[in-house]
């Protein structure tokens, strides 16, 4: 889903001090299932839970789940309408940051946490890391059976290094790709780029020609975009494997993350990019009345600039692929979310079938594309004709899932920590000072590493 959120760095380490404990948690095991994790089987427990959606069929046993996808309780009536064995009980206990910190309360309590919640892939890692685990290994109710039915990319982010066990099931992906204004381009005689050479080419020929906004922007608090770019060059500044989950990576000083950092730096100082923090209300406007000619962003954005008021009203926009450094460049990917399993779970096995089954309706599936613009990691609607010849009104009709289907089915996963919103945080910092105090990006690069590596050993783990 949209990044719109930023987790405050105390919420983040409170999460990480809560999930990395060495002592074993409590509760029953049963068979299969991971050490410490605690099976459970009352069918009648949530009889009494309060829904915000109306029960198709009062009386059959209940799942809870909380989720903020748009259009959520119109896909979860679908899937009550044709179950007769389990009805959802959906909340929607906030979105992102609201419900993580709920997420992490109810852990703390050891209860009120629902059956089933929305999680995003960099977050999954915080809930699984140490010995006690709170999110459900779904192996074990076959969730292997359905891998081939999802992206690469999308599967390895669930399972958390692509070993056997699977904490989550993939929904939504945010596929790496640019937006931009062709009646810009064309006014001005300038070519679209494609490459990131002829991206600071680009730019620097709009302002010699008259442009007097910019060819786009550098979000230095652009989060999970920032991991892409440098993930976009080879870079793997991150790794967190489940099968490990005592061992961190952090590899800010390799050329790649440098080769990007002094890229960007370049263009701000040169004054080819701005350098606005992301999704301000200022930032969507930018994007919309013409300050920016471009918006390298993920698939998500293409939705969201359709609601963003003070749009220049003769924009003709367009969807390309993302600048690549070279023929070599990886397809790549910036958000989405995924359901998981919790350990609070009343009905573990029948949790499982919800978030193994809920998105896998025709109907529902559909519901999500077209009611709540969430781009799809099913490989059999990537790969549809039917998809792929959508057409856009906002983008002149373009066939827009013929460009970006492609990024999403060839992107193969990277990894992110378990206290990843701190991450995000001291990256900002760092990557604020580079492009606009113009800091020697080794040094900080530098620094930034150390501090990560620091932070992640006094919360046990150990830096590989």
């Amino acid at each position: 889903m949209k990044k719109s959120m930023k987790i405050a760095s105390a919420c983040a380490a409170c999460l990480a001090l809560l999930l990395t404990g060495a002592c074993g948690s409590s509760g029953s095991s049963a068979g299969g299932a991971s050490k410490g994790q605690a099976i459970h089987s009352d069918a009648k427990a949530n009889d009494n839970a309060k829904c915000q959606n109306t029960i198709k069929k009062p009386g059959v046993e209940k799942v809870t789940v909380w989720a903020w996808y748009p259009s959520i309780e119109k896909m979860v009536d679908r899937f009550n309408e044709v179950h007769d064995d389990v009805q959802v009980c959906w909340t929607r206990a906030g979105s992102g940051q609201t419900q993580y910190q709920k997420i992490t309360t109810a852990i703390k309590a050891k209860s009120g946490l629902a059956d089933v919640v929305q999680i995003e892939y960099d977050v999954l890692g915080q809930y699984v890391s140490g010995v006690e685990k709170h999110l459900i290994d779904l192996s074990q109710f076959g969730a292997e059976k359905v891998k081939n039915e999802y992206t690469p990319g999308a599967w390895n982010s669930v399972s958390l290094g692509g070993g056997k066990s699977v904490y989550a099931i993939p929904v939504d992906q945010g596929p790496l790709i640019m937006i931009y204004r062709k009646d810009i381009f064309d006014k001005y005689g300038v070519k679209v780029p494609t490459t990131w050479d002829e991206y600071e080419q680009a730019g620097k020929e709009l302002r010699e020609k008259g442009f007097t906004g910019h060819i786009g922007n550098y979000e230095p608090s652009g989060n999970g975009s920032n991991v892409t770019l440098m993930a976009q060059a080879g870079g793997k500044v991150y790794h967190y494997s489940a099968s490990s989950p005592d061992k961190v990576g952090i590899d800010f000083t390799s050329k790649p993350a440098q080769k990007v950092m002094k890229y960007w730096q370049r263009l701000a100082k040169e004054g080819v990019v701005t350098t606005d923090d992301a999704y301000t209300a200022e930032w969507y406007k930018k994007i919309v009345d013409g300050s920016w000619a471009t918006a390298v962003c993920a698939s998500w954005l293409v939705g969201s600039l359709r609601g963003v008021s003070g749009a220049d009203t003769t924009a003709d926009w367009k969807v390309a692929k993302a600048p690549v450094w070279d023929s070599s460049t990886p397809a790549v990917n910036f958000g989405g979310s995924s359901l998981a399993v919790t350990d609070q779970a009343k009905h573990t096995e029948m949790a499982a079938k919800v978030a193994m089954e809920l998105f896998k309706d025709d109907q529902v599936q559909h519901t999500a594309i077209t009611d709540s613009g969430l781009f799809p990691t099913w490989t059999k609607v990537l790969n549809s004709e039917s998809f792929k010849n959508m057409t856009d009104p906002f983008y002149g009709d373009q066939k827009i899932n013929e460009i970006i289907a492609p990024v999403a089915l060839g992107y193969k996963g990277y990894e992110f920590l378990p206290f990843q919103p701190y991450a995000y945080d001291e990256q900002t910092k760092t990557f604020t000072k580079i492009v606009r105090d113009n800091a020697d990006v080794s040094a900080s690069l530098g620094t930034l590493n150390k501090s990560l590596s620091d932070y992640a050993r006094q919360q046990g783990f150990t830096v590989q």
